[in-house]
Order: C-alpha cells, then structure tokens, then sequence
C-alpha cells in the first residue's frame, strides 16, 4: 500500500534532518556523489564521481572487472545496518535514489541497498518500486528483483509471475540463470499449466536456455496436454532450437500432427534458417518429395522472407 502523502512527507523531513546518518552512513560514499550529482552539483564535481558510460566508480573491495557495467554483481559493504531501519525509511531511502536522472547511477545505488537489506524488506521494497516509486520505477525494480533472485530464486521468481510485469519478470530469471542455468526451466515446467506459459516465456525472450534445454523443451511443449503450451511455446522454442541444431528443429517442426501447428512451426523455423543457415533450410526443402508445388513456393517463401511472427529471443 502507498505511504499516505503527509506521512511521507514527514519521512522525507526525518531523513534530510538526519542525512549524515541515513544517507552518509549507510550509503557508500558513491551515493553522496549521486545524490549531490542529482542536485546540480557541478560539472567538475561530477566528473570525479563518474566512470566509463556514466556510471559509478566502484568502492574499495569491488572488483576491476565491475567498473563502468552496472549489470555485473557489485560487492557489497558487509553492514546490516539498512536491516535495522522500518520499512518506512527504507522506501525513503529508495525514493531518493529514484530521484536520479542516471539509469546506471540509479540500478548501482538501488543493487547496493538491496544487498545490505534483509530478505524480508526486499518485497516490501519492490512492492513500493512497482506501486509507488515515480508511478512504476522500473530500474529500480529490476536491481531489487536482482538481488531477491539471488537470495531466494523461487519465491522471487513466484512473484514476479503474479506480477505478470516482465521488466520483473525477465531480471529475475537471469540473475537465477546465472546462478543455477538449469533451476529456472526446470521450476518453470512444473508450475501449473495456466503459469506454465507465463514461466516459460521469458526464458525464450531473454535468450536464456542452453541448446539442450531447448531439446529438452521442444519435447515437452510438443507432447504437452496443454494447448497453451503447445501453441504458444513449440513454435518458438523450436525455432529457437534452430540455431544450434537445425535438423533437429526440423523434424520436430515436421513431426507434429497438427496440421496447422506443423505449417506455423515450419514457417518460422525456415524464416529463423533464412537468417542463420540457409542452405540447411534449401536442401530440407529439395528433400521433400511429397511437397505440391503450392507448399514448396511457400516454405521457399518463409526461408527467404521470414514471418509468422518471430522474433529474436521469444514470442510476441
């Protein structure tokens, strides 16, 4: 629920009146650059406080290979400090750093609370982010679905689906994907058949499955009781699958009974074999001997313009 306006207000007087407590401590020191950056400090000084892309120069302890991609884990202070404060002031907290102008200023600083805050205040941080930080702070989510990924995958990937919000949705599964890159399909394929999809998909759409994973997929979409699955999920699954194994995308796309099914998956396997194999696409084709002339025009039609909706990475 959203903090009422005049409570938040008092909370905002609350932290500027104690600012070198609530952001000088328990902030590292790249926070006050970005919070003084934020607030027309000027150019000189800002140039101080930024790396490469705009971001923030790394604090002690945090590695080399960090510096200027605010994507990669930053290392963490070691203060459970933020664990100690009410849920109030840590939306507080978080409030400022929505403030910032900076997309990567803004995802460092929202990664770094996180990862000195309990396991317990990350969801009611994230519910403030999705509800009440600048109508829907989308940045800011995604570093606190991050880390609550990293802590506890399952019930952050849980809610993210409820959420049914992918900029949640997708941070999630990768950072559980950098974690365990077999955790996530295998959770996803047990989920119930009306999440089923909604579990699955960005999985595909963020280009996160191994080539044996798609295997793994395409047989059990393919098979599955789920019409939803089937639909929704063998197509592109398999024309994912395409990529590294182009014959084996084919005969599955080729084997399915569903007619109409089989003419879709077919389609977009050939469009994605137009773009990365064409020549395994031609020679599939000469090997029909069964084709009408119609059908033969038209899967010669799909690998040279490719349609039926396929993207790069998922499903639409």
């Amino acid at each position: 629920m959203a903090t009422p306006p005049s409570t938040r207000a008092l909370l905002f007087a609350a932290v500027g009146l104690c600012g070198g407590v609530a952001l000088g401590t328990l902030l590292p020191a790249d926070a006050e650059r970005a919070f003084s950056n934020a607030n027309g400090t000027s150019a000189a000084t800002r140039g101080q406080g930024e790396s490469l892309g705009g971001g923030l120069r790394p604090t002690t302890g945090v590695s080399s290979a960090t510096d200027g991609d605010p994507e990669t884990s930053l290392s963490t202070r070691g203060s459970d400090s933020l664990g100690k404060l009410p849920p109030e002031k840590i939306i507080a907290l978080f409030e400022r750093v929505s403030k910032l102008k900076s997309e990567s200023r803004k995802y460092i600083l929202a990664y770094r609370l996180a990862s000195q805050m309990e396991l317990g205040q990350i969801e009611g941080a994230l519910k403030a982010a999705l509800e009440d930080l600048s109508d829907g702070d989308y940045v800011t989510t995604r570093a606190l679905a991050r880390r609550w990924a990293e802590l506890d995958p399952k019930a952050a990937a849980a809610k993210a689906l409820e959420t049914k919000q992918q900029h949640m949705v997708i941070p999630v599964m990768e950072a559980w994907s950098r974690l365990d890159p077999a955790g996530p399909l295998s959770w996803a394929l047990q989920q119930d058949p009306s999440a089923r999809v909604d579990a699955i998909r960005p999985l595909l759409m963020g280009r996160l499955l191994e080539p044996a994973q798609l295997e793994k997929l395409v047989m059990n979409a393919g098979s599955s009781d789920s019409d939803e699955m089937r639909r929704q999920i063998f197509p592109f699954a398999t024309a994912s699958l395409s990529e590294s194994n182009p014959q084996g995308a084919l005969h599955a796309a080729s084997s399915i009974e569903d007619a109409d099914l089989r003419q879709r998956t077919l389609s977009m396997v050939l469009g994605r074999l137009g773009q990365t194999a064409p020549d395994v696409g031609k020679a599939w084709i000469a090997s029909q001997p069964d084709l009408t002339p119609e059908q033969r025009q038209q899967w010669e039609q799909a690998l040279t313009n490719p349609r039926g909706g396929f993207r790069r990475g998922g499903p639409r």
